[in-house]
């Protein structure tokens, strides 16, 4: 069986030890990033709209795109500040998180393969979703890890 690296036992100890802080950012990244999202569909839905190749049809259409992007979004990102908050939240962020941003990432990924919607847009959003999604999932499996050993130990 092959020996870990110092490198590996470093990244290890320095994850066990600041996933606490290091999953609140990126939960407060994630509530951000909803945050600054939601707000432009709300104020200005045809924005984001316009920069996909969306031509919104009439004030009711810019309106739906309001209140369903603009309204989730800001209700997501409300929501992981809301775990960020309580003291033993930040697991249950993490899987909203992962859940959410997973699944955008997946939904993006099946357009860009099947749907010839792999424009560079959707490219990077998808990495960018993907990435996201990837480190709430670690944090998450360190997070559970840690519950474990304290429930454990008492």
């Amino acid at each position: 069986m092959p020996k870990e690296s110092l490198k590996t036992i470093y990244m290890k100890t320095i994850l066990s030890k600041h996933s606490t802080k290091l999953s609140k950012i990126i939960l407060l990244g994630g509530a951000l990033i909803y945050f600054a999202f939601g707000f432009v569909f709300l104020i200005i839905p045809d924005i984001i709209t316009t920069l996909d190749g969306i031509v919104l049809p009439d004030r009711p259409a810019a309106n739906h795109i309001r209140a369903v992007y603009g309204g989730m979004e800001i209700g997501l990102g409300m929501l992981l500040i809301y775990f960020c908050l309580l003291k033993d939240g930040v697991k249950n962020g993490l899987i909203v998180l992962s859940f959410s941003i997973g699944v955008t990432a997946l939904s993006r990924l099946y357009g860009i393969l099947f749907d010839q919607g792999g424009d560079m847009s959707n490219i990077l959003s998808f990495a960018a979703e993907f990435a996201f999604g990837v480190m709430a999932i670690v944090l998450l499996l360190f997070e559970s890890k840690k519950l474990i050993q304290k429930h454990s130990s008492s």
